[in-house]
């Protein structure tokens, strides 16, 4: 795939999602390594807590006025440190990911990745950068939104939509921190509308794979209720309750890779669309190699 001209939306995601299916194994492979982990521990320690709340719920209305035990108390305090813990590892794991996923992205606009394996081993490099990015974006992001709350934190969004691009910037162009910001800012002016469009989008699309992912505990938890409308306070065995954190995690895994990926997407149509990068592209593709 070798369609660098400026696209609409719709084409820009479709091309992401082209690079995902041309090389998911290897994707999912990193993902499998850098992810997963992180996310089932998240995954399964959410769900011991939220079950543990909602037995905790269930037991203090009971009208035998039993108290919880030590030991379901124990349960919810151990499984909120697990699940604080993970989520902290799993934003690393996502940024390493993100990392090793853009560094392999323009070699697999002209061939799938070799292997899994290298797309990991990609990712060091430029590793250290993109978390330093990711930190310092996500701040700002933070503060602005914060110091423009009652304007519905439009400072916010628009650092959001200004920076949203600088992650790509960093690993794709090797740029430091300041460069990246500034080359994000340059390429996302002029098209703010369409990235707050595309952002959206993007994180619909993703929030709907992980809800399908997710559906077979939802559907579950559906069906019990309608059964037994007490059915969501009584406890779960341990069984289940694994079952659901290993989907959730899943959930969360699965998708992971076509984040960056379509970040990616639109950095290209965006460079083409400011700079030319197709006409260049295509330029160096009909000059004799010396």
């Amino acid at each position: 795939m070798r369609d660098v001209t400026p696209r609409n939306i719709g084409t820009v995601l479709d091309d992401a999602l082209a690079l995902y299916r041309a090389n998911y194994k290897q994707l999912l492979f990193v993902s499998a390594i850098a992810v997963f982990p992180a996310a089932l521990a998240a995954g399964l320690a959410q769900d011991f807590y939220m079950r543990g709340f909602t037995e905790f719920a269930g037991s203090s209305a009971a009208s035998s006025g039993a108290a919880p035990s030590d030991a379901l108390f124990a349960t919810m305090a151990m499984s909120y440190v697990v699940m604080a813990a993970a989520a902290q590892v799993l934003m690393i794991g996502r940024a390493y990911l993100d990392s090793s996923v853009l560094r392999a992205a323009p070699g697999m606009l002209y061939r799938p990745a070799e292997s899994g394996k290298s797309v990991l081993k990609g990712g060091l490099s430029r590793f250290g950068w993109y978390l330093l990015v990711y930190y310092v974006v996500n701040a700002i992001v933070g503060a602005a939104a914060f110091a423009s709350f009652f304007v519905l934190g439009a400072a916010g969004i628009a650092a959001w939509v200004a920076f949203s691009l600088a992650g790509v910037i960093c690993v794709v162009e090797e740029a430091n921190l300041i460069v990246a910001m500034k080359r994000s800012m340059a390429l996302v002016k002029g098209n703010v509308w369409r990235m707050i469009g595309y952002l959206l989008l993007v994180g619909a699309l993703t929030a709907a794979f992980e809800g399908a992912l997710a559906s077979p505990v939802i559907i579950r938890q559906i069906v019990a209720s309608l059964q037994n409308p007490d059915a969501i306070f009584q406890p779960l065995s341990i069984g289940w309750k694994v079952a659901e954190g290993l989907t959730l995690g899943l959930a969360i895994a699965l998708p992971a890779p076509f984040t960056p990926l379509a970040l990616f997407s639109m950095y290209l149509d965006l460079r083409s669309r400011n700079e030319g990068m197709d006409i260049i592209v295509r330029a160096r593709e009909l000059t004799p190699a010396a």
